[in-house]
């Protein structure tokens, strides 16, 4: 299955699908500490740029942005 996105160079559609999938990388990797890493990088480095009172550590940033409503269910 392929999934096609048109950006079509728009600055909001390109924020938008960044945080998203900065957002799934950071929920993969808090609840899989010892499981597959999907990004390179500092996921909550790079989520800072656009949350800056982020705390440091991956559990406790899922958990901050959990309760700010960024995922769905709490309960989940």
């Amino acid at each position: 299955m392929t999934i096609t996105v048109n950006l079509n160079n728009d600055p909001v559609k390109i924020k938008t699908l960044q945080i998203g999938s900065l957002l799934i990388a950071l929920k993969s990797e808090a609840l899989n500490p010892g499981g597959l890493r999907f990004y390179r990088g500092s996921v909550v480095k790079r989520l800072k740029k656009y949350f800056p009172e982020l705390p440091r550590t991956k559990m406790a940033a899922y958990n901050h942005l959990k309760n700010l409503g960024y995922y769905g269910d709490i309960n989940a």
